[in-house]
């Protein structure tokens, strides 16, 4: 293996020996997919910051459990009118939804 494949394979914390057994291609897609998972850290990551200091800027804090009531709750399917209209188009064409 070429030595800059080597050292990209290192970098991506792949294991040098099932390095070899994979492809020139698939080395790619997973470095676009570790590439991916930090862009995703750093922006939780710049999140929590933005809301740390609003946060901070707030001058009477909300109750916390107030923030966390509704984060578990599933969300309600609202028949829309939009979607009232894509049914009816489907049933038209013969489609059951």
């Amino acid at each position: 293996m070429d030595r800059f494949i080597e050292q990209a394979v290192v970098k991506l914390g792949l294991d040098i020996m099932t390095a070899y057994e994979l492809t020139p291609y698939e080395i790619t897609v997973i470095g676009r997919q570790v590439q991916e998972k930090r862009y995703t850290e750093f922006e939780n990551i710049i999140a929590l910051a933005w809301h740390t200091e609003a946060f901070a800027r707030q001058k009477k804090m909300p109750r916390l459990n107030r923030l966390f009531k509704d984060i578990r709750k599933p969300v309600k399917n609202s028949n829309s009118s939009s979607d009232a209209i894509l049914k009816a188009m489907a049933l038209e064409k013969g489609i059951r939804l």
